[in-house]
């Protein structure tokens, strides 16, 4: 089956060379990025102008490497799916009749090892066209971690730190600050590849809440995390200050004087009134001349 798609290849690349073809497939150079697990579908849509053809071939395969494989074939009504081991009972036709315009695949349940270049061949007699599309599959990145190494104290510095434990590269961090006013300090150094902030001279301004995000071409994940502000510094009172030891030792003094000077005060009021009282009552020894 293979030694008979080169000679159709062949003319497909002579015909795209020479005056406009009645078959044209509509994509070329496509780069699709998938997730590993997940599904995608290669486009690949075709017009043809002559409308009494009944007779339609359609050929997918794979180019991995040195090795080109068969991957699907539809020919005279027939359809053949699991032509690759590799992909076997995973690749199937988006249209129920491909003969009609669209010869798109999808692929279910992608594994790393699925990436390469795909080619879709239609040929619809006496034309025939030939397209290439590109294939990576990707590790998506795994929820990545955030932490704080430093505290938030007046001039000291911080750094957050975030990293994904797996995910096919480049993987691109970005910082952002989700509270107050949503802007990263004006000196703060995000490292993009690395994943940290470094944030220098910190203030109570820079606390709050920040999220990370760790991004790749077929995944997005995130963490946050809050830092948090320093408590607010109270009015320092030291009981063992002289001054105020000295201030309470006057007040002290004061109070028990003024309550002594009280005291005797009244005990000298009682002791006239006693005083008073008492000669008044006793008998007069004046002899009257």
């Amino acid at each position: 089956m293979r030694c008979l798609l080169w000679p159709f290849a062949l003319l497909g690349a002579l015909c795209s060379s020479g005056p406009a073809s009645a078959l044209e497939i509509g994509v070329n150079g496509e780069h699709y990025h998938a997730a590993r697990g997940s599904n995608v579908q290669l486009a690949c849509p075709y017009t043809h102008t002559v409308t009494t053809t009944q007779y339609t071939e359609i050929m997918w395969s794979i180019v991995s490497g040195p090795e080109e494989r068969h991957v699907i074939w539809f020919t005279d009504g027939h359809l053949y799916p699991d032509l690759d081991k590799a992909l076997e009972g995973r690749v199937h036709f988006t249209s129920f009749d491909p003969h009609n315009g669209d010869a798109s695949i999808i692929i279910r349940d992608l594994r790393l090892s699925d990436s390469g270049t795909y080619r879709c061949f239609v040929k619809k007699l006496p034309e025939l066209d030939l397209k290439s599309v590109e294939l990576t599959v990707m590790e998506a990145p795994g929820r990545p971690q955030c932490s704080v190494d430093g505290e938030l104290a007046g001039g000291d510095d911080v750094t957050l730190k975030c990293k994904s434990s797996h995910g096919s590269h480049p993987l691109r961090y970005t910082w952002a600050k989700t509270s107050g006013n949503q802007v990263l300090p004006a000196n703060a150094v995000v490292d993009t590849v690395g994943g940290t902030l470094r944030v220098d001279n910190t203030s109570e301004r820079d606390c709050g809440h920040y999220r990370c995000t760790a991004d790749s071409m077929v995944d997005t994940q995130h963490c946050e995390l809050v830092l948090k502000c320093p408590p607010l510094s109270q009015p320092h009172t030291d009981v063992d200050s002289p001054q105020l030891l000295s201030t309470t030792a006057v007040a002290s003094i004061a109070i028990v004087v003024t309550i002594s000077v009280v005291g005797l005060i009244a005990i000298a009021a009682a002791f006239y009134w006693h005083r008073k009282k008492k000669t008044l009552l006793e008998p007069s020894n004046t002899i009257a001349i």
